[in-house]
């Protein structure tokens, strides 16, 4: 049952779309998948079809005394989203010093979940370094480190990897346009610095994507046979194979 928390070091490298698409695409391959966001955005439930962001969730509840659980949402085709809720910023801020106290309180709260032994759990986390993200990497059995191909992901690829050298690591280049060269030779750079923790599907650019967040849909469901989705596919089929290969989880080697 691997539990992978998506994180980066810049904004809008697309974890939230990567967290909808990869649970989508596991739940509709029989196996149990949950989104869960530990994103102050909660813009996570509107790419599950919701038509405004939840005002009730894991984190909004929990801060209030109520049951988080109760906050979990059902998409059509089976897929469980656990969004983060609505909080003004005097409690995101009590909520984040809690979250000081108490390191591992969403891994606490993860482990009381039913979840099927062969089951999938996606942590959509803001952008790191923040308390919210070491949350969800503490949570997690491996980190996938979603990077864009420039000279951001590459200056502060160095300092991701020691932020999160006590799990396993994975990467994966989002958003990716191939006829530009420089991206290109980022993707070559990236490879010799990551080698086989850099997923060999890159997620190409595509206006599918934004369609069909606009459209509330999900990328298969809005253009099954686009570039974009055949990558998705590619991704999960990776991620799967690398933990699978990962005999301790939560205590193998990462990126050094």
């Amino acid at each position: 049952m691997p539990t992978i928390a998506l994180v980066s070091t810049c904004g809008g490298a697309g974890r939230s779309t990567l967290t909808a698409s990869l649970a989508t695409l596991a739940a509709r391959s029989g196996v149990w998948g949950l989104a869960v966001e530990f994103d102050p955005q909660n813009l996570l439930a509107l790419h599950f079809g919701a038509e405004t962001a939840p005002a009730d969730g894991l984190a909004s509840r929990a801060s209030r005394g109520q049951a988080w659980n109760t906050a979990a949402l059902a998409a059509s085709d089976g897929t469980l989203v656990l969004p983060f809720g609505a909080m003004d910023p005097p409690a995101l801020v009590d909520w984040e010093r809690r979250l000081i106290v108490e390191p591992d309180w969403l891994t606490a709260r993860l482990d009381t979940l039913a979840r099927p032994a062969d089951g999938w759990t996606f942590i959509d986390s803001p952008r790191g370094p923040s308390v919210l993200t070491r949350q969800a990497v503490r949570a997690a059995d491996a980190v996938l480190l979603v990077l864009r191909a420039d000279g951001a992901s590459m200056a502060l690829l160095e300092a991701a990897l020691i932020n999160f050298a006590d799990k396993p690591v994975l990467a994966v280049v989002n958003g990716f346009e191939p006829g530009r060269v420089l991206q290109a030779d980022i993707v070559a750079a990236l490879f010799e610095r990551l080698g086989n923790h850099l997923s060999p599907y890159p997620v190409h650019r595509d206006e599918a994507i934004p369609e069909a967040f606009a459209r509330r849909m999900s990328p298969g469901d809005h253009a099954a046979h686009s570039q974009v989705v055949h990558d998705l596919h590619g991704l999960l089929r990776w991620i799967q194979r690398q933990c699978g290969s990962m005999k301790e989880p939560r205590t193998g080697s990462s990126v050094t």
